[in-house]
């Protein structure tokens, strides 16, 4: 129900409340004032009738006393008169059922009455006491008068009452609907609007409400919802600008890494491509010698040709690498991801004599952005090489799994790809264990580490839908394990 029509529902009870009360009270009231009035009648008559028959019964006797009293009767048309002995003498009737306390009062001498509910619709009984010879016989005059004309009127007035009442009462309803309709159902119709506006994400709406209403808690409403609104359409556009220029410095700060990595492997890289170039040199003076001759000139070319093509080849994945490009996600193979990764860092590897092993079996499908898993695949190893002072083995290991994230994640358990990333290094302190996530926080020398790349790589992951845990123990080494949603769909809404 619309607030208009239980405002107006209100005030309508209310009157109908009041006026209904009000309505009783009058009835009541004219009752009883009726009531008094056939009381008093029956006095008057009763009184006016005890004289002239006291004065005959004394002058005249009893025959001529009643003879007044059945003249009298006769010219009633609604009361019937007659006299009653109460004194117990001859001539007195049956007492039984006749009030004591009215019988009492009559002895005194006042006048009293009854009612008779017995025939319907009643009988009004009143009595005026005589006293005949000198308080030697005690009667009364009883003047009976039906009730059925009272009933009547209390009907009449009863009727008269409800259909005032109903008038006043529809044409308060009226006046009141037009009146809640005007005052309060159009404006928070206007309101309710703005707020659907609101919701809808139209932030330039406004509402207008005439000025004479200026003053009232509606209007103060209004103008509080358009202050609102002017907020939120500043708020959305300062959170706008603010969210572009977080995601650009993310961006900024992941490409950053990425060039720190590029950074870190180009020393073995160089070293990569001395090999090729001692043999494209090496042919080469042969060629230009004349060492080579016949046949051979074309064997050499073909050498140089195929070390040419493989030093490109290594340029070109380190360039890749290094590239800035968008988010794109799509289906990838976590077995070519993890091999793209370790052929970069292979050079960095045997430099320190260790060996990288790739344990993905094939098969194992993800959709996500490559070239992002690839960043984080190598900070990981590379964080691996790093954490071991002397040969021995960095395992790489791809599976399906059913998992339930943390709760700083959330989410219920669901199919997800973990790679794991297990190193054979010192292993990392419990204390240190909590924050290797956090930005610029690092355990390495001065120059030899930013803090950003494990920070970098979850942020990635997250992006993903997934998370990145980790375990360690000291002396035995640490393994990483990256859970990335294994179906498109979540990776979508994670996104």
């Amino acid at each position: 129900m619309k607030l208009a029509r239980k405002f107006t529902l209100a005030l309508v009870l209310l009157a109908v409340a009041v006026i209904a009360g009000l309505q009783v009270i009058q009835v009541r009231r004219e009752l009883e004032r009726s009531a008094l009035d056939m009381q008093h009648d029956h006095q008057l008559l009763g009184h006016t009738l005890a004289g002239a028959i006291g004065k005959a019964w004394q002058l005249a006797g009893e025959r001529e006393a009643l003879t007044i009293l059945n003249q009298s009767n006769s010219y009633q048309g609604q009361v019937h008169l007659r006299w009653v002995w109460l004194d117990g003498g001859p001539g007195t009737p049956s007492l039984v059922g006749f009030p004591p306390r009215l019988l009492a009062t009559l002895r005194q001498g006042k006048d009293g009455s009854m009612v008779d509910p017995s025939p319907d619709p009643g009988l009004l009984h009143s009595y005026t006491p005589v006293f005949i010879g000198r308080g030697q016989r005690f009667g009364a005059i009883e003047i009976t008068e039906s009730l059925g004309e009272e009933r009547q009127h209390v009907f009449v007035t009863v009727v008269g009452t409800i259909v005032a009442t109903g008038t006043i009462t529809f044409a308060f309803f009226i006046a009141a609907m037009a009146m809640g309709r005007k005052l309060v159902g159009e404006p928070v119709d206007e309101l309710v609007q703005l707020a659907n506006r609101f919701g809808q994400g139209d932030l330039t709406a406004r509402v207008r409400l005439p000025t004479r209403r200026r003053g009232d808690e509606i209007t103060m409403l209004a103008n509080a919802m358009n202050r609102m609104g002017e907020q939120l359409e500043e708020t959305r556009s300062r959170l706008s600008s603010e969210t572009v220029a977080r995601l650009s410095a993310v961006e900024h700060l992941r490409h950053a890494d990425r060039l720190t990595t590029v950074g870190k492997l180009a020393s073995g890289v160089a070293h990569e491509l001395g090999t090729p170039l001692n043999v494209v040199m090496g042919r080469s003076k042969m060629i230009s010698s004349g060492e080579a001759e016949g046949e051979e000139v074309g064997e050499c070319a073909r050498i140089i040709s195929q070390q040419a093509q493989h030093m490109t080849g290594i340029i070109r994945q380190l360039l890749d690498f290094a590239r800035r490009r968008a988010p794109h996600r799509a289906p990838e193979d976590v077995r070519e991801l993890v091999d793209r990764s370790l052929s970069l860092l292979k050079p960095m590897a045997s430099k320190k004599s260790i060996t990288l092993v790739d344990d993905v079996p094939p098969g194992v499908m993800l959709e996500a952005d490559g070239g992002q898993v690839q960043q984080v695949l190598t900070n990981l190893v590379m964080n691996a090489l790093q954490a071991m002072n002397k040969p021995g083995t960095v395992r790489i290991h791809a599976t399906r799994t059913r998992a339930t994230p943390p709760t700083d994640v959330g989410g219920a358990e669901s199919s997800y790809v973990r790679v794991d990333v297990e190193d054979e290094g010192g292993g990392i302190p419990p204390d240190v264990l909590g924050h290797v996530f956090e930005p610029f926080f690092t355990t390495k020398d001065v120059g030899e580490g930013t803090g950003l790349g494990l920070s970098v790589s979850y942020g990635l992951v997250r992006d993903h839908g997934g998370w990145i845990a980790v375990r360690s123990e000291l002396g035995r080494g640490s393994c990483f394990s990256i859970y990335l949603p294994s179906g498109g769909d979540t990776c979508q809404a994670a996104s």
